[in-house]
């Protein structure tokens, strides 16, 4: 069990709007649908997807920038409005079009600002011995609606319209908002205001954050490359299916999180990262081999494990290594890495798949994630290894 003192009210709130803003946007990977009801074809269709991803991308400096100078807050309920504003906008696309793009830009927008300020705030409230522990808890918050939003869409739209679905999203989000309205600035540690912040390209490139940007990128590309490609991976083996995939995946790594959420800050951060990306890493090795159901729910369950630990202890050693001042860039530049690996793993591993099937597409994907383990250790090695990670 938890001891008290990491569950308190802020932290418990941050997870619950967390868990409902993420829930709305989870909704929303049935938009191909909607967009198909206007004729919009598969490559129109990875475009206007795309846009999300470009608005994050687009966003991260100012994001990081302005968490750093106005506080996580200010961020946080810019990004719930502005993530309002979007879906409300949704229920106007009345066709294709630019308008559609310049949505999903917005969108992308919106979602780091409250996914990075949010995850940030949790960073500031947890104790900085057990950071790793309480970001894996508030992760739950995360990994919980990417099983939630798909089954929720499908019932919804099982029984009414897409405007349906984008309704029930605005309702979520406006919970969501007046979660986060209580919730208040935190000091952070050991900040000294008369030091001023680096440039952004400067927290970017500080030394002992570049292992754990390698790390992270190779990490998210692989997470990238299994949401986009599974569904189409079953279907052409006919083994397994996704709800077995994902499900075995989502429940294994809350259960980590729940149950041995303090093993990472027991253990070391570097040492359970190079364990837990081994375990994503086997993951594809055994989607590489024959199909059968039973190895593709295994292959959820080892990248369910390397998820549950990977995530966490990478953002913890960010904020852990990023000067006070500069929490929120570093956070943001983290952040902006998973989009960029959206844009990476579609296209890259999609042209892998069509020239060289899912077997050695799967085990190149399990090299990456190899790499970017081995990259993070090799540019890392003089750091010294103490319980914290530092």
């Amino acid at each position: 069990m938890t001891a008290p003192g990491l569950l308190t009210r802020p932290f418990v709130l941050a997870a619950l709007a967390n868990a409902l803003l993420n829930l709305a946007a989870f909704l929303f990977v049935h938009l191909p649908g909607f967009l198909q009801q206007f004729g919009a074809g598969e490559a129109q269709i990875g475009r206007i997807m795309a846009g999300q991803s470009i608005g994050a991308i687009i966003a991260w400096p100012f994001v990081g920038r302005a968490m750093d100078v106005r506080g996580r807050r200010v961020v946080m309920l810019g990004g719930v409005m502005l993530f309002l504003l979007v879906v409300g906008l949704y229920l106007t696309i009345d066709g294709l079009g630019p308008y559609v793009y310049a949505v999903r830009v917005l969108d992308g927008a919106a979602l780091i600002m409250w996914y990075t300020a949010l995850f940030t705030y949790a960073a500031d409230l947890v104790p900085a011995h057990r950071r790793t522990e309480g970001l894996a808890i508030f992760g739950v918050s995360g990994l919980i609606p990417i099983g939630l939003g798909a089954q929720t869409g499908d019932v919804i739209l099982a029984y009414a319209t897409y405007r349906d679905l984008f309704i029930v999203a605005l309702g979520l989000v406006v919970v969501g908002f007046a979660l986060c309205l209580p919730l208040r600035d935190v000091p952070t540690d050991h900040v000294d205001a008369s030091v001023a912040p680096q440039s952004l390209l400067s927290t970017a490139a500080q030394p002992n954050l570049v292992p754990v940007w390698l790390a992270a990128l190779a990490f998210f590309i692989g997470v990238a490359a299994l949401f986009a490609f599974m569904k189409t991976f079953v279907g052409a083996t006919a083994a397994g299916t996704v709800g077995s995939f994902f499900g075995s995946y989502a429940v294994v790594a809350v259960a980590l999180r729940v149950f041995a959420g303090r093993l990472p800050d027991r253990l070391g951060a570097r040492r359970t990262l190079g364990a837990a990306m081994a375990a994503y890493a086997a993951g594809f090795v055994v989607l590489s081999l024959p199909p059968t159901p039973g190895s593709v729910v295994a292959a959820g369950l080892l990248c369910g494990a390397g998820h549950g630990y990977t995530f966490p202890v990478l953002f913890s050693l960010v904020v852990e290594r990023a000067r006070p001042q500069e929490r929120g860039a570093a956070a943001a530049f983290f952040t902006m890495l998973d989009w960029l690996s959206l844009l990476v793993a579609g296209p890259v591993v999609g042209y892998s798949i069509e020239r060289n099937g899912y077997a050695l597409s799967f085990l190149s994907l399990a090299l990456v994630v190899s790499v970017g383990m081995a990259g993070f250790y090799a540019l890392d090695r003089r750091r010294p290894t103490t319980a914290g990670g530092r």
